[in-house]
């Protein structure tokens, strides 16, 4: 990596950790052992692209709007989002619940979309959010449809016991086809996601739905998992892949509508 790069993201990641507050050369140089001369080149360089912002009374810096620009850029052009985003208004409709849409960036998930829920007391995380693997629904269904490298080079990380434990997880999920986590990443939630493939039939996005667990009985959450997957279904289908009927859902399916 060219080093100018390298030390200009090492000040942007310090300055993204509260992307309102203003940060002194100071502060940037505690936290990343960088010349005080350089931090100054490069924040002074950041700026001339809008990439920076400069309090002129203190001299202390803090990210720029460009940042903004770009993310909204991505945000609205992302052609997932575009084709999910009915979908998942008329999923937080059907169960009065936030639905999210994420994806998979770097043994994390980044949620791209979100829809909240009609309810006056409702979750919320927010859209950029980074939530690394495993923690979480979407997270789980992410890692048990990825490809066979990604995940020996994610497990590399952990301890056999806790390895042994998330693999036998995993095992469930692409049986089944469905994640469900209690408490994860929130507790006192509960977090139903569903895979979403493309034509290459590659895994590309998750959608979950978010409810508190006092308010979630077990024919409610069969009903938002029911809801969940055929909205998966839909969005992969409009994605060009004929979403696969699992198994275990496809039983309960045929069980359900033959009323036993």
């Amino acid at each position: 990596m060219i080093q100018s790069i390298e030390r200009a993201m090492l000040v942007i990641n310090i300055l993204a950790k509260h992307p309102k507050r203003f940060f002194t050369v100071q502060e940037i140089f505690n936290e990343t052992d960088l010349p005080t001369s350089t931090i100054y080149r490069l924040l002074y360089t950041l700026e001339s692209f809008d990439l920076v912002e400069r309090n002129e009374n203190k001299k202390e810096f803090r990210l720029g709007y460009t940042w903004l620009q770009l993310g909204m850029k991505m945000y609205h052009e992302t052609d997932i989002r575009e084709k999910a985003h009915p979908l998942l208004e008329n999923l937080a409709y059907n169960v009065r619940e936030t639905i999210y849409l994420s994806i998979a960036k770097q043994f994390a998930s980044i949620i791209i979309d979100r829809i909240d829920s009609p309810k006056n007391v409702r979750i919320i995380d927010m859209i950029g959010e980074k939530i690394p693997y495993p923690i979480g629904a979407p997270n789980k269904v992410l890692l048990a449809f990825s490809k066979s490298d990604v995940q020996q080079q994610f497990f590399q990380q952990l301890e056999e016991p806790e390895k042994e434990k998330l693999i036998e997880s995993l095992n469930d999920v692409r049986e089944k086809g469905i994640a469900i986590s209690v408490g994860e990443k929130t507790k006192g939630t509960v977090s139903i996601a569903a895979p979403i493939f493309d034509s290459n039939k590659q895994i590309i996005a998750a959608i979950s739905a978010e409810c508190f667990e006092y308010d979630t009985d077990a024919e409610k959450l069969e009903n938002i998992t029911q809801e969940v997957i055929k909205t998966a279904q839909q969005l992969s289908y409009e994605l060009g892949y004929i979403y696969k009927l699992f198994p275990s859902i496809k039983n309960h399916l045929v069980s359900k509508n033959s009323g036993h």
